[in-house]
């Protein structure tokens, strides 16, 4: 699975498919034709054609992320790849399950929120520490209902705490298995993963699942994406306001909507529609992708022309000139610079940025710590040969102690050197943020770690003259 955020995938569900295999027809050669992970053929839907044709007619090449059986890994991967970004990234994520009928599919939800989860996590740093379940009927879940405070509207939703995937299977084949036979509408399970990093660190990850039925009557599904690329406002649901939060071009989320279509006698009359629904969705899809892009690139000229603007008023090496601008900064850094909206492969790009910042701050911060060590020494050796006594730091060294400190004076020098290299990188790295298209973003977060480091001097300086007073005291 790649990172896009949204993926559209086809998945076909046969119980006969393994006995179809050895023979020389699948279940949906009369319509359907696979081509190849990602591409299926569509017959036409006139009738009269087909009767006087001697053979299928396919005409319509469908392309989606991925096509095939449930059981198929491609397909598979998919399902385990929304989990896994998620994880990884410490990232929400929606599946979106479309189907033609009232169907369930136990054995999907139990792949995914048991067997996969406990895989992915084994090869994270992350222990998982409690699993927080809500099930909604979505058709009946409405204010109306809400405000009767009756038994009826006590019943339609239904939440569970837990702690450990197994208690997540038992209550898919037990509890579940209950409230969806009670519900009449769709299907809402907001899945939170709380998880462990070291001791006292943690993160909760959600999963919202939806189960949208009954797919090839749907007005709602069918208006909802199709004016997705325009984002024009069409008469909304409570099922369409709760799934267009996935679809927000300003904070999207990974999101699969995974049209999921049952073979069997009855898949003839439903087939092509519902594959005109999956194709309409994943042109939707695209269409928004590639709007969004052309916003991005507009964005980029427009702040790439700013941060051009601003170089002029660039810092200095030292960390003594920047001390009011970056305070100045923290709280005077102007939001309209900003790129409203940015997509995956900007955040990804800009992730790299701050792992070079990161990067180059801990290493300044490391050198400036022997520094100030370097220099805290050699003060301590000036101030003992000022009293003409260094009984403090002849107790274990035999007499040696100054001798030692005269020998590493080649080493204090080379650590102060290596301060001023240090600092000297990040000054260049700084400059390059300026002249990069996140320019406006990057340069609030480079003001935090200027200050961070004038803090940290700070703090390293009144160590310093504390200690120096201590060992005064005690000579």
């Amino acid at each position: 699975m790649c990172d896009k955020v949204h993926r559209v995938v086809v998945s076909l569900t046969d119980t006969m498919h393994k006995s179809a295999k050895s023979s020389k027809e699948t279940p949906i050669d009369s319509d359907v034709k696979l081509l190849d992970k990602t591409t299926l053929l569509l017959r036409s839907n006139s009738g009269t054609e087909a009767a006087k044709a001697p053979s299928p007619h396919y005409y319509q090449q469908l392309q989606f992320d991925a096509v095939g059986y449930e059981e198929d890994r491609h397909v598979r991967c998919e399902l385990t790849g929304l989990l896994d970004q998620m994880m990884r990234n410490l990232r929400h994520g929606c599946l979106l399950r479309l189907t033609p009928r009232r169907s369930h599919n136990l054995k999907l939800l139990t792949h995914l929120l048991v067997s996969d989860l406990d895989k992915i996590l084994l090869k994270l740093p992350y222990q998982l520490i409690g699993i927080n379940v809500e099930y909604y009927d979505v058709r009946k879940f409405d204010m109306v209902n809400m405000l009767l405070g009756s038994h009826r509207g006590k019943v339609q939703s239904s939440k569970r705490n837990m702690q450990t995937t197994r208690e997540m299977f038992q209550w898919l084949h037990n509890e579940y298995a209950v409230l969806r036979g009670r519900g009449t509408g769709d299907d809402h399970i907001n899945v939170e993963f709380v998880l462990s990093e070291a001791v006292y660190k943690q993160h909760k990850v959600h999963l919202s699942i939806f189960d949208i039925f009954e797919c090839n009557g749907r007005t709602d599904i069918n208006n909802f994406f199709k004016a997705l690329p325009t984002g024009k406002r069409t008469k909304s649901t409570l099922l369409t306001d709760c799934i267009k939060e996935s679809f927000d071009a300003k904070e999207p989320i990974f999101t699969l909507v995974l049209c999921e279509m049952p073979l069997d006698k009855e898949c003839a009359r439903e087939m092509h529609k519902f594959l005109q629904l999956a194709d309409l969705v994943c042109m939707s899809i695209g269409a928004t992708h590639s709007k969004m892009e052309h916003q991005v690139k507009s964005i980029e000229s427009r702040t790439s022309l700013q941060s051009r603007t601003r170089l002029s008023s660039s810092s200095n090496l030292s960390l003594d000139p920047i001390r009011k601008h970056s305070q100045r900064n923290l709280t005077s850094m102007s939001l309209r610079y900003r790129p409203v909206s940015l997509s995956h492969e900007d955040y990804s790009k800009l992730a790299a940025w701050y792992h070079r910042i990161d990067t180059k701050y801990a290493e300044v911060k490391v050198c400036m710590e022997r520094h100030y060590n370097v220099q805290y020494r050699q003060k301590l050796l000036k101030l003992c040969k000022q009293l003409n006594s260094c009984r403090i730091l002849t107790d274990k060294s035999g007499g040696d102690a100054q001798g030692v400190l005269l020998k590493n004076s080649s080493r204090d020098l080379a650590a102060s050197a290596n301060y001023m290299e240090a600092l000297k990188r990040f000054r260049q790295l700084e400059k390059e943020v300026n002249k990069c298209n996140f320019a406006p973003t990057l340069s609030t977060y480079m003001s935090t770690k200027n200050y961070e480091l004038l803090n940290a001097e700070e703090m390293l300086q009144q160590q310093e003259t504390s200690n120096l007073r201590e060992h005064r005291d005690r000579i």
